[in-house]
C-alpha cells in the first residue's frame, strides 16, 4: 500500500526555493566556469594534470604522498600524473637524501607561468563580473560566503574531506 502525504504550502515553497537555488547554482557555475574551462582545454592539460598544478603552485615541495593524499587519489595514479606533467616541463622533482621516496615536488618556471597565466585570466574575467554586479557586490560576496560554509558543514557531515 501506498502512502502518501500531503505536501504543506511551506514544504512546496522550500522545495521550490531549493529548486531554484540548484538551477542558480548550476547556471552561474556554467557561465562563471566556462573561460576558464576553455581556457584549460586550450593548455591541453587533463583535470587531473591542473588539478597537480594548482596544488603545486599553493604548496610548492609537496611529496607524491602528500599530494595523493590532498587530491584524494591513490600515489600510483599521482605518480603518473606527474610523469606526464614532468615530461612537459611543468614540474620538477627534487631529491632527497634521507629518503628516495619523500621526494619534494615543484613547479619548473614553466608550470608557474601556465598557472599564473590561468590565474590571471580567471581573476580579470572576475574583475569583470565583480564590476558589473556594482552595488550588489557585497550581497553577492556575503551571501557566497554563506554558502561556502554550509557547504563545507554538509561536507562534514558527509564525512568528506573539506
Amino acid at each position: 500500500m501506498l502512502m502518501t502525504q500531503k505536501t504543506t504550502p511551506q514544504q512546496a515553497s522550500s522545495l521550490d526555493a531549493t529548486a531554484r537555488f540548484r538551477r542558480a547554482y548550476m547556471h552561474a557555475l556554467r557561465d562563471l566556469e566556462s573561460l576558464r574551462i576553455r581556457q584549460w582545454e586550450q593548455s591541453h592539460l587533463t583535470m587531473p594534470q591542473l588539478r597537480v598544478l594548482f596544488q603545486l603552485l599553493r604548496s610548492p615541495g609537496m611529496t607524491t604522498g602528500c599530494l595523493a593524499r590532498s587530491l584524494g587519489v591513490t600515489v600510483s595514479t599521482t605518480s603518473g600524473l606527474v610523469a606526464k606533467l614532468a615530461e612537459r616541463g611543468l614540474v620538477s622533482r627534487g631529491s632527497s637524501e634521507d629518503d628516495r621516496r619523500q621526494i619534494p615536488l615543484d613547479l619548473t618556471e614553466a608550470g608557474r607561468s601556465l598557472a599564473g597565466e590561468l590565474v590571471e585570466s580567471s581573476r580579470r574575467f572576475l574583475d569583470g563580473v565583480a564590476q558589473e554586479l556594482g552595488a550588489d557586490l557585497e550581497g553577492v560576496t556575503e551571501s557566497l560566503e554563506e554558502l561556502t560554509v554550509a557547504a563545507a558543514r554538509v561536507r562534514e557531515v558527509d564525512g568528506e574531506c573539506a
